[in-house]
């Protein structure tokens, strides 16, 4: 990757504007992009001009891979096309990107992200996420400070898309101070009140829901104008949710029930399960065990019924296939050693190994067990692409083993085994996840106009989706990461992760229950 740069100036804009025109008109420039170069505006002329040449641009948009070049200016992508004609002018900074692949920058929609900003937000962006759905939220009040920090440029990382505090009901396995504990409509829809002045982005919903404070939420939710997503309540069927507007499903919680011929039974077996308030995690183990169990009834005539019912109601899947991966995992298949750990404080592998310890499956019985529903997990998964449900590419990080980063490349592979084809799984973690977070003019794809978000990669993603680990350059807000630079940054993660002492918030980010 070579990299040569002049000053840029009036006499470059001019000399730009005219290689822009001989260039000829495959090359799509951004609306109003010619008149403010030309004026030397703020918007464009003011910047530096960059041009990635040469690379096969995979755009996001679901269209024909192309060779040729991406031209940005300051935090926005100016041009996209074919190789320019002629030599490039004298003051534009010039990327040499031959025999690479540029995509959108990555969005990982399902994470847990502790506030550490020399640690967490960087590591997101040097592997190419430039964007991220917290789901945890206001649950830690310093994440959003840290995304001003982010948007001002005091730290590197990804666009933030962040959650109210978890709205759960009574007996929470986050306990009261983990989560808005609701008990009835009222404390429900104050909740929902609550996380609207508090400036989150959406409303998060639990495992302990009610109907009736559920369907508060839902109703509270579209009065003061919040989307709401997360899990769905296990006392409250998935295709009621979907009607009642909930926008994401994540884990795929809910569906077994739902598409399986006993799903009554199952629920009111549930239903006759007291819950421990000295040990909720209970109750909420014996729900994934009925879940296990309604795999074996499982019904392709109610399936189809309800993800037609998603379909149509806009409601989309967040499987989070790595955490669940995790979750069907012996103890021994974890490594102590794994060189990932070493960008994270030292405490989250006793967190996560101590977590593993008392959750992973333990007897050959088990084992089988949890390996089956994995498998029956992928299999939905790919039914719900097939029936045109919209897919996302999350990995619920900070849960064990699921590393900030580095693991939405686990699921972008997970989700070929799904059964969704490369083109789709890049479309799931970019055009898609800005589509579903209502971004889709901003950021997602690799054309004029939208933010510059990049990845370029060593090699072709759709050969082998297991290419986006092959990372040279990100591209984040305009800002060029080449591989030098990422390197430093690695390095410079890796020390501070070591300066972290231990995290009195730890233990919450993860607690092996899929967050």
């Amino acid at each position: 990757m070579s990299d040569t740069a002049r000053s840029n100036n009036a006499s470059t804009r001019r000399d730009f504007l005219a290689w822009l025109a001989k260039s000829g008109t495959g090359l799509a420039v951004a609306t109003g992009a010619l008149s403010a170069l030309s004026a030397g505006t703020a918007e464009a002329g003011e910047s530096e001009i960059t041009v990635l040449d040469g690379a096969t641009v995979i755009d996001g948009t679901g269209g024909r891979p192309r060779r040729g070049v991406v031209v940005l200016s300051g935090d926005r992508i100016l041009a996209v096309g074919p190789a320019a004609r002629g030599e490039l002018p004298a003051g534009v900074r010039v990327i040499d990107v031959r025999g690479k692949y540029v995509i959108p920058g990555l969005w990982d929609t399902h994470v847990h992200t502790l506030p550490m900003d020399r640690v967490y937000p960087p590591l997101y962006v040097v592997n190419g996420v430039t964007g991220i759905r917290e789901m945890y939220g206001y649950g830690h009040p310093s994440l959003p400070e840290l995304r001003d920090r982010i948007n001002a440029g005091t730290v590197l990382g990804p666009r933030m898309v962040i959650a109210s505090t978890i709205v759960d009901g009574p007996h929470s396995i986050h306990g009261p101070t983990g989560a808005a504990v609701v008990a009835t409509e009222a404390e429900a829809r104050a909740a929902v009140r609550a996380a609207k002045q508090q400036g989150a982005d959406f409303v998060k919903v639990y495992s302990f829901l009610g109907q009736d404070t559920f369907t508060a939420i839902a109703d509270e939710a579209g009065l003061v104008g919040l989307p709401f997503a997360g899990h769905v309540p296990d006392r409250v069927s998935a295709g009621v949710a979907s009607d009642a507007g909930q926008r994401s499903f994540e884990h795929l919680f809910g569906l077994f029930f739902a598409t399986s011929r006993r799903e009554d039974e199952l629920r009111q077996r549930l239903v006759e399960t007291p819950v421990d308030p000295a040990n909720p995690f209970a109750w909420y183990a014996t729900a994934r065990a009925l879940e296990r169990e309604a795999v074996r009834t499982h019904s392709p005539g109610r399936a189809a019924e309800l993800f037609d019912r998603l379909r149509r109601n806009g409601t989309w899947a967040s499987p989070t296939l790595t955490v669940l991966e995790a979750l069907s995992l012996p103890f021994s298949a974890f490594d102590p050693a794994d060189p990932r750990l070493r960008y994270l404080p030292p405490f989250m592998k006793d967190v996560w190994l101590d977590q593993l310890s008392r959750t992973a499956p333990s007897t050959p019985e088990s084992i089988e067990e949890q390996r089956r529903f994995f498998e029956a997990e992928l299999r939905l998964t790919g039914a719900l692409h097939r029936a045109g449900v919209g897919v996302l590419a999350g990995t619920d990080t900070n849960n064990p083993y699921c590393f900030p980063g580095f693991s939405l490349h686990d699921e972008l592979a997970l989700l070929v085994r799904a059964g969704l084809s490369p083109m789709r799984v890049l479309r799931a973690a970019t055009a898609d996840a800005a589509r579903y977070l209502g971004l889709e003019h901003t950021v997602g794809t690799v054309t004029p106009g939208m933010a510059a978000d990049l990845v370029v990669l060593d090699a072709d993603p759709l050969a082998d989706i297991r290419n986006t680990r092959r990372i040279h350059a990100v591209v984040s807000r305009g800002k060029v990461i080449d591989a030098a630079r990422r390197q430093e940054l690695f390095a410079d993660i890796e020390a501070a992760a070591g300066e972290v002492p231990p995290f009195p918030g730890a233990k919450v980010a993860g607690c092996g229950c899929r967050g």
